[in-house]
């Protein structure tokens, strides 16, 4: 009789892990990072809108990807999703665009927010807490900027509104709104809870 051959899984406590061999895993990683990387997100571009859309590309591209990932801890898997999030962070700081390039490919698109969730998003993230150190932070912001945010932000108008009423191009809106947002961020005080993996991102 032929001996059987036993295959060897490597020992691993990673969600990311499991969601290789068997895809539908990636639900139980995404349940585990989701809310770390939302606030994450959130904290730095200070637009929960912006936010989901982040975190959405950010688990896209890491389903996407996760056949590439090569490691076997809960700290690796999570050192890996935070290196995806702060890429598509700087590209939106660059281009004032959310790329979806991921959820293109995997035809998802990303539902509007209801307001519970607009409110669980600044909730979580503490945005809340920050009204008087924002308003003070916007001072310090150019002229330019700092009324582009005002309306994209505070009046809540949409990217061709806001071109429209600033007398510029849409991406030239977005490029204002985004960098404005950025200098707002590294201006604020520090997120009130000890994640190291955010902090250091």
């Amino acid at each position: 009789m032929r001996p059987r051959l036993r295959l060897l899984k490597r020992a691993s406590d990673s969600l990311l892990v499991d969601a290789q061999e068997d895809p539908s895993a990636f639900s139980a990683f995404y349940d585990a990072y989701a809310d770390r990387i939302l606030r994450f997100l959130a904290r730095r571009v200070l637009d929960p809108e912006v936010a989901f859309d982040l975190l959405s590309e950010t688990f896209a591209k890491a389903l996407e990807r996760r056949l590439q990932f090569r490691g076997t801890s809960a700290a690796e898997e999570q050192g890996w999703l935070f290196a995806i999030a702060r890429t598509e962070l700087s590209h939106y700081w660059r281009s004032g665009r959310v790329e979806r390039a991921a959820l293109e490919r995997f035809r998802i698109t990303t539902p509007s927010l209801s307001t519970l969730e607009y409110d669980r998003i600044e909730s979580l993230s503490g945005i809340n807490a920050l009204e008087e150190p924002l308003l003070a932070a916007m001072h310090g912001l150019p002229d330019e900027q700092r009324r582009a945010v005002e309306l994209r932000v505070v009046e809540d108008l949409s990217y061709a509104e806001l071109a429209t009423t600033l007398g510029v191009s849409e991406p030239t809106a977005r490029a204002r709104v985004s960098r404005g947002l950025r200098a707002l961020a590294i201006a604020l005080p520090p997120p009130a809870h000890d994640d190291v993996v955010e902090d250091i991102a």
